[in-house]
């Protein structure tokens, strides 16, 4: 997702084009994603916690670093939801009903067909990974974990 911008523009750079292309409406892309990467290193940092809370044998600690993991994945979801529908009220969804102030609506069009792509498939690896979490954090509650049995939140972890 974040290559993809740096090939298309390598392989149709055209000088002086970077000064048209509508940069202030793929610039409205960069508030919401920085902080959306903020929040995904959060959650990956308590994802990382509760795995060593397990491994310690500290299940109350496994449970809230798994409650926030989840807590600041729903957090992600809710702000892509809200950068979802600025996107569709301002027309950039690609289809029939798809605005590009500026010259190449073309490749604004495929930019926002693979960024639509890849972060509604990451949304749903976050929706999967939610009910995951939940179910971890169940086990967890319930003392299933233990510094001799903690590959399910690791794997979890990984996913």
């Amino acid at each position: 997702m974040f290559i993809e911008p740096k090939v298309y523009t390598a392989l149709n750079h055209r000088p002086g084009l970077e000064s048209r292309v509508g940069v202030a409406q793929l610039g409205q892309i960069a508030g919401p994603g920085t902080i959306n990467t903020a929040v995904l290193i959060g959650s990956s940092l308590t994802m990382a916690l509760a795995l060593w809370a397990a491994k310690t044998g500290r299940r109350k600690s496994t449970v809230a670093f798994l409650v926030s993991t989840l807590v600041l994945g729903s957090t992600f979801l809710g702000i892509k939801a809200i950068e979802y529908s600025h996107k569709f009220h301002q027309h950039l969804v690609p289809g029939p009903h798809f605005e590009w102030e500026g010259p190449l609506a073309g490749g604004a069009q495929m930019f926002f067909n693979l960024y639509f792509l890849l972060t509604g498939l990451h949304a749903l690896h976050m929706v999967v990974g939610a009910g995951l979490l939940i179910a971890t954090a169940i086990l967890a509650w319930r003392g299933r974990f233990s510094p001799q049995n903690h590959n399910f939140v690791e794997g979890v972890g990984l996913y």
